[in-house]
């Protein structure tokens, strides 16, 4: 695997890979379509995927957005309970 011709660039790479590897569950499921969340990562770090083709890594983040949306509709809730007359 050459991820650059420039090894400075390689390197690079090769740790941002590892970085995203520790934010993928690393069950291999192939899910995203890569063969292994290692394969994932470099196909990330060439391009030609993003992170959230990993099902629980956008699972994730979808979780994150139902959460942040339910504070909001409580907190709503909340202003209006107390504007009431």
């Amino acid at each position: 695997m050459q991820l650059d011709q420039n090894p400075f660039r390689a390197m690079e790479l090769l740790e941002q890979m590892g970085e995203i590897e520790e934010r993928l569950r690393g069950l291999d499921c192939g899910s995203c379509g890569a063969p292994s969340c290692h394969a994932l990562a470099e196909d990330v770090v060439r391009g030609y995927a993003v992170e959230d083709s990993c099902i629980y890594v956008l699972q994730e983040k979808l979780d994150a957005v139902m959460r942040s949306m339910l504070e909001k509709h409580d907190l709503n809730a909340k202003q209006k309970e107390g504007a009431a007359p």
